[in-house]
């Protein structure tokens, strides 16, 4: 296939801009705090005028827990908000960085859910490594900056910790005591952890933080207090969805699935043969999934065109990015090639920019017949 007539990638909505929240959606946002969420909220709250007061009280650590539908992200956004304006009215000293920057750091693991949450993943604010194995892998000449950016950090917050595993915890956790030049845990700073357990895991064989093991760093055993939201907020029709997702979560194989919870799922169960082909369909493995793709593909599109990786290596003596050959990915890597077609639904698989929402999962169409891989 030639290289100038090879189809051109791109989204239907190229940048995504996340929501900014006027003063009086946030006020009826606080308003619809329920007693469990406010005790949170105005613990946080009194913290950060002690901050402000000068009365230096001790760091936090509170782990905000629950299933679905129970209002995790909605607390989350509150205590931000409150938290960063509160916090904003510190004493800041320009010999001392840029006083600017945030007093409150929104984090996740995924791209996806610091977009939901307008934060940044973890890895992104804290110049994390790939490879989290010890020993410990300094910042080095971008100690500066990193110094710079988090001067005004003092607190932290993590979206579904539930992703986390301990050698990233504790990475976090000697990341802050370099940039802080503080031996204290997290460098001093307070950090609220917010997810819930019986949702999804570390990747690969990592433990979840909640299960100990013998000879691992755990930064979370010894100073996380939890506070479990049990109230599922959502309206009437979503609840009884979400009352469903909460049992499945703690049900055994052994254990019966209550009768109206059997009648609900086979609501939606339906032959395969009557299921459309470009319905969105979940499989439990890649090759699955690669099977079903390449079938449904050439099933709905006659113009499909294979689309090999292009990899480039850094020249050594010039420092110019080269292009080389025989390209191979490993497992967890990008695919070698992609089967293609004008329409054809596209998932990006790695997060290209988190502020504008290009981020892993997203889904979108290919909408072009021609010009150059993107």
């Amino acid at each position: 296939m030639n290289s100038n007539n090879v189809l051109l990638f791109f989204l239907n909505r190229v940048s995504i801009d996340a929501p900014k929240l006027s003063p009086d959606f946030v006020r009826k946002q606080y308003q619809s705090l329920n007693e469990t969420h406010a005790s949170v909220f105005y613990t946080v709250h009194e913290w950060c005028l002690k901050r402000v007061w000068g009365h230096n009280p001790e760091q936090f650590f509170y782990f905000v827990s629950g299933g679905a539908g129970c209002g995790k992200s909605h607390v989350i956004k509150c205590i931000y908000e409150e938290a960063t304006k509160v916090l904003h009215q510190l004493p800041r000293f320009p010999d001392q960085g840029d006083m600017s920057t945030p007093a409150v750091q929104l984090t996740a693991f995924t791209g996806t859910a610091v977009f939901n949450v307008s934060g940044k993943t973890l890895h992104a604010i804290l110049k994390l490594p790939r490879s989290l194995k010890p020993p410990y892998q300094g910042l080095g000449n971008a100690l500066d900056e990193m110094r710079a950016i988090l001067s005004n950090a003092e607190i932290l917050i993590i979206d579904e910790i539930s992703m986390v595993s301990k050698e990233l915890l504790a990475y976090v956790h000697w990341r802050f005591q370099q940039i802080k030049c503080n031996k204290k845990s997290f460098g001093g700073m307070s950090v609220l952890a917010v997810g819930d357990f019986y949702q999804l895991p570390p990747l690969g064989k990592a433990k979840p933080l909640c299960v100990y093991e013998e000879g691992v760093l755990d930064v979370w055993k010894d100073n996380f207090q939890m506070v479990n939201l049990t109230q599922i907020m959502q309206q009437k029709d979503d609840l009884v969805f979400a009352e469903l997702l909460n049992r499945l979560g703690v049900k055994r194989k052994t254990n019966a699935l209550r009768d109206d919870d059997r009648a609900l799922l086979t609501q939606t169960a339906i032959d395969i043969k009557d299921c459309p082909l470009d319905a969105l369909h979940i499989f439990a493995t890649n090759k699955e999934v690669d099977e079903h793709n390449r079938a449904t593909i050439a099933a709905l599109h006659s113009d499909c065109v294979n689309i090999k990786a292009q990899d480039y290596a850094q020249d050594p003596t010039t420092g110019e990015m080269i292009q080389t050959g025989g390209f191979k990915g490993k497992k967890r890597q990008l695919p070698d090639w992609i089967q293609a077609a004008q329409g054809v639904r596209i998932t990006i698989l790695r997060n290209l920019d988190v502020e504008d929402g290009l981020v892993n999962v997203l889904m979108g169409n290919n909408k072009t017949e021609s010009t150059t891989l993107s």
